[in-house]
């Protein structure tokens, strides 16, 4: 619910066929680099078996089988592909991580983890379905896995399956094991239910969320604000409203679009300096990558 990239472009079909499909120029130096880190560990012993004759991104999308099973035959140390892939990921590079789990899952399909940050990667970049997708296969393999149930209650909410959102926002707050994850999925079903227009129900969640933080200075907390903020102004409540979104803004969160609101809403009440300050925060967080909770 709290990202908001640009969606890149990635090759259509299997996961095999979207790493294989990739720039030849871009995997070859990823491939290098991957070596250059196994040498260092002393584990490059035939990392990779022969790449396809034919060296066209074309040529080997259009494969099939025989693309399939040219990547289930690849020696790689999963370790170090899924180290540089979080590394990217930290660096808001997302092509490139997207990249590495592709490989990553093309080699091994039946771990979790894979398809957790592949999701998470897709989140980043606002492509929703992909991001269901790599999460039902998650649930398929850990059907109580809380990150899975809590992005899908996210995804689902951004495409408008408000169903299948709420559900798993519950499913989310039943497989919590924690108090932080508690807190953190029953914000993600007030901004749901804002989303929906159920509102009360909001606001009761987003309450909830505060009451156990007290006091809170941290993100989970701005984004209760803001969504509280946001039930106040659609119920006309301006003063209301005006006094969440300015915890939210004090507090401070990375989901960029909270400023980009914010903004827009101080600027209708004729705060300009204050709508300039907010709408600088919201094109910092978008330049440099940044914007999820």
């Amino acid at each position: 619910m709290y990202d908001k990239y640009p969606v890149y472009d990635v090759p259509q079909n299997n996961v095999i066929q979207r790493f294989l499909g990739q720039r030849w120029s871009a995997i070859l130096i990823e491939i290098a680099l991957t070596i250059v880190l196994a040498l260092a560990a002393g584990r490059a012993l035939d990392l990779f078996g022969p790449l396809p004759e034919q060296g066209t991104a074309a040529a080997v999308a259009g494969q099939g089988d025989a693309a399939s099973d040219a990547a289930r035959g690849l020696q790689v140390p999963l370790d170090l592909v899924k180290e540089r892939g979080l590394e990217y990921v930290g660096a808001g590079q997302f092509e490139a991580a997207a990249a590495m789990f592709d490989l990553a899952i093309a080699v091994d399909a039946e771990n979790a983890s894979n398809y957790r940050w592949r999701g998470y990667i897709d989140m980043r970049a606002g492509a929703f379905e992909d991001a269901i997708k790599r999460y039902r296969r998650l649930l398929a393999l850990e059907p109580k896995d809380f990150d899975g149930h809590n992005s899908l209650c996210w995804a689902y909410g951004e495409t408008g399956e408000f169903t299948s959102a709420l559900g798993h926002c519950d499913a989310a707050l039943k497989t919590a094991d924690d108090l932080t994850k508690y807190t953190i999925a029953l914000e993600n079903r007030c901004w749901l239910q804002v989303e929906m227009g159920e509102l009360a129900a909001a606001a009761r969640d987003c309450l909830q969320v505060l009451e156990i933080n007290q006091p809170c200075a941290h993100e989970v907390c701005a984004l209760a604000h803001y969504n509280l903020g946001r039930v106040f102004a659609r119920q006309g409540q301006t003063r209301r409203a005006l006094r969440q979104y300015n915890l939210a803004y004090e507090i401070g969160s990375t989901y960029s679009d909270m400023y980009l609101e914010i903004a827009a809403f101080y600027d209708r009440l004729g705060y300009r300096s204050a709508a300039q300050a907010s709408f600088q925060r919201y094109q910092a967080l978008v330049s440099n990558g940044s914007g999820g909770a």
